[in-house]
């Protein structure tokens, strides 16, 4: 009672703000607006058979299922939950957005038979930097809302590399080709994994990913969600 009396008061004088519009959020309100909630640009391509994102990895990996939440487009107001949860110590919206993505998803099934969720890891050098891995507060918000236990640890980055913002799909392969290593596969062995990401621009640091834990043992199986699809 007194903890949620403080923070009635401490809210009213310090209000959160949504991160897309900038509104004054309500007390029942977390992150974005119901407004802004209500219309992020969801794509539904758990839905659909061979959505876009399928088709964009499409041979070069084999996989089960892969989604994503919304189209991203660098100048959209929405493109700020991406920029704020990595560069403004937000790791709560990646929890939120992670939570959101799960209750999509789940109504479709596409969490049967997931048995881990694995969030793309950070090298250590950008992880000291950042104080916190993006894609595993998103794994975090999956895994509160579907119960599927995640694996932070299992998959090491090897290389500290540049950042793949200008980089053009072949650069992007290249930056990231076998800087990925899978640290317990014993532990996954026919397994079905559900590996997370932010945004998938050409999906090379996914495929690469994903191709260490296939290389590292062949019985396991993979399924991919990001938040964002570039456009």
């Amino acid at each position: 009672m007194i903890r949620s009396l403080f923070s009635h008061i401490f809210h009213l004088f310090y209000p959160d703000n949504c991160v897309v519009c900038g509104g004054q959020l309500r007390m029942s309100e977390r992150v974005m607006c119901s407004a802004c909630l209500i219309d992020i640009p969801r794509i539904y391509f758990h839905n659909t058979e061979r959505n876009p994102l399928e088709e964009l990895l499409w041979g070069q990996i084999p996989y089960v299922r892969a989604s994503s939440l919304f189209y991203y487009f660098k100048d959209n107001t929405y493109s700020s939950l991406i920029y704020d949860l990595k560069y403004k110590n937000r790791p709560d919206i990646g929890v939120f957005l992670g939570e959101l993505c799960a209750d999509e998803l789940s109504a479709s099934g596409f969490f049967e038979d997931i048995d881990y969720i694995v969030p793309i890891p950070l090298h250590r050098k950008r992880l000291r930097s950042r104080g916190y891995n993006q894609s595993e507060k998103i794994a975090e918000g999956l895994s509160v809302y579907s119960g599927i236990p995640v694996l932070p640890k299992l998959i090491k980055r090897t290389v500290h590399t540049q950042t793949q913002t200008q980089k053009n799909k072949e650069e992007r392969m290249r930056n990231v080709s076998n800087i990925f290593k899978v640290t317990r596969p014993q532990q996954v062995h026919n397994k079905h994994i559900l590996v997370i990401d932010d945004i998938i621009t050409t999906g090379a640091t996914t495929i690469s990913c994903t191709q260490s834990l296939i290389e590292a043992d062949s019985s396991i199986k993979v399924s991919i969600v990001s938040l964002g699809l570039a456009r």
